[in-house]
């Protein structure tokens, strides 16, 4: 089976970029990470691992805006989980990060 390399993930993200956008693209590449998570969140069920949970910290604060201002970083307001600056997509849940 031939390896793939990084000329060819390019010619598919090339590909891709023109069959549906870079606006569309970005979405399906959100659902392509949600889709995995959930899939290895289910093996780990399957196997008798326990999951890893992170706090909602919307819940927790009332708000992610507050949370955000008050820790100096940004966070998921869906599962809380830390986001680094420049994401767009929650890599925990799959949610688009609020600007």
């Amino acid at each position: 089976m031939p390896d793939i390399g990084a000329p060819e993930l390019i010619i598919i993200a090339i590909i891709v970029l023109l069959l549906f956008g870079p606006g569309k693209a970005a979405d399906l590449g959100g659902s392509l990470g949600k889709s995995i998570r959930e899939f290895r969140k289910a093996t780990r069920e399957d196997e008798g691992a326990a999951p890893t949970s992170t706090p909602a910290l919307s819940s927790a604060t009332g708000s992610g805006d507050a949370s955000v201002a008050a820790t100096g970083g940004r966070f998921c307001v869906e599962c809380g989980s830390k986001a680094a600056d420049g994401q767009k997509f929650c890599m925990n849940c799959g949610k688009p990060l609020a600007a």
